[in-house]
């Protein structure tokens, strides 16, 4: 059954991979654009730095995106903000400690993940 998987998503061309890239953009667009604005309220010294960093990811995210996708593209990076945002409160705010330090941790996780899909980082 994998390998029927992998046959599947090989075939399926360019225009898969390219949708993929764009989601991916996207997400990452919006984790890290929560991300800076969670630094920039708690006064985190890293918030310049997730500046640039959005701003590359804003770069590339505009570079691949087809004008005709621009609008689903936008709805996708918003709601990634928004859940990436609620997983920040819910570390900083939040009134289980486990839960906090596992939001924080998968916060973290993806943000390093989009920071890795950059040949500079």
């Amino acid at each position: 059954m994998r390998y029927a998987l992998i046959g599947l998503a090989m075939s399926a061309g360019p225009a898969v991979a390219q949708d993929t890239q764009l989601h991916i953009f996207a997400g990452c667009t919006g984790r890290v654009s929560a991300q800076m604005e969670h630094a920039w309220l708690m006064n985190d010294a890293r918030a310049g730095e997730l500046a640039d960093l959005r701003l590359k990811l804003v770069g590339i995210l505009e570079a691949i995106m087809p004008a005709d996708q621009a609008r689903a593209t936008l709805n996708h990076r918003i709601e990634v903000k928004r859940a990436h945002s609620a997983m920040l409160t819910t570390a900083t705010f939040g009134t289980n400690p486990r839960q906090a330090k596992m939001a924080l941790r998968a916060a973290q996780i993806q943000v390093d993940a989009c920071r890795n899909l950059l040949l500079d980082s």
